[in-house]
């Protein structure tokens, strides 16, 4: 069985028919695609020992600290934070504006010498008043043998693997009618170690699907948006193997993906999910 390959900012889909190929393998990478909305995002401007736009949120400041780190991703600065012990956190924070009933790309890159970060967007009212049901979050940690490790995955699902460095980390998000601002938080999520954070960005994205097809011989392959209007067609035939990406597609979207074989078996996947009412 051919091992899918699996790139650092992506969720991955995979189905196939009960007996027969064809296999369909989606992964979905998030771009950014507009104005980002954090200040400062790379932690480059400041003074003294605060970066400027970025607060500090801790629950034991004893335990966990932050510091200004003079290695980055890119530039020369970035967010660090230092854990002592496992029932403590901390976090970079910064309130941003957003428009309600809007899709977003949250995404950071996060050097882990050690411990679990959390990327979190914690919704508040206009009032500004935190709201419980806008609680949306990303964990990533340091694994240890495969570099190419995605990062929407949970923790648990992602043992034995090696992270790269500077691994982006994130999630795509769709505002609540009642959300007028998202405070924005990434830091060290209960567990001893040590990180720095770089290039944080919020703002829209679009979504690249890169897919992989496989069969003893491949027929046709086409993609639909949820209307039913066909995206892309791969008619290239009997090789065992089909691969292609689609780009500038919509975050907030769902695509459905056909893969018929030669022997007339037939292959539906659709990502990230089917629409209500529509049998996986």
């Amino acid at each position: 069985m051919m091992r899918a390959w699996s790139c650092l900012l992506g969720v991955l889909i995979v189905a196939h028919a009960a007996a027969d190929p064809p296999r369909i393998i989606v992964e979905a990478r998030p771009v950014p695609a507009g104005e980002n909305l954090v200040a400062n995002p790379s932690f480059e401007h400041g003074a003294g020992e605060w970066p400027d736009g970025w607060g500090f949120t801790v629950n034991q400041p004893t335990k966990v600290v932050r510091f200004w780190a003079d290695e980055a991703c890119t530039g020369e600065r970035s967010g660090g934070v230092r854990s002592e012990a496992g029932n403590a956190s901390g976090y970079w924070a910064q309130d941003v504006a957003v428009e309600p009933d809007t899709s977003y790309l949250l995404t950071a890159r996060v050097q882990i010498d050690d411990g679990k970060v959390l990327v979190r967007a914690y919704g508040r009212n206009a009032a500004g008043e935190f709201l419980k049901s806008f609680d949306r979050r990303a964990y990533d940690q340091r694994r240890g043998t495969h570099i190419m490790a995605p990062v929407f995955w949970e923790p648990s699902w992602i043992t034995d693997m090696v992270r790269a460095p500077w691994a982006p980390v994130g999630l795509l998000l769709h505002t609540d009618p009642d959300v007028a601002t998202i405070q924005v938080q990434i830091g060290s999520y209960f567990e001893p170690g040590t990180m720095c954070i770089d290039d944080v960005y919020l703002g829209p994205a679009t979504l690249t699907l890169d897919y992989v097809v496989e069969a003893e011989g491949i027929a046709c392959v086409r993609i639909y948006d949820q209307a039913g209007a066909l995206l892309a067609q791969d008619g290239r035939t009997q090789l065992p193997i089909v691969a292609g990406s689609l780009e500038g597609l919509a975050s907030g979207g769902r695509y459905r993906f056909e893969a018929t074989s030669w022997s007339g078996d037939v292959t539906e996947v659709w990502y990230p999910e089917p629409p209500e009412g529509v049998q996986p």
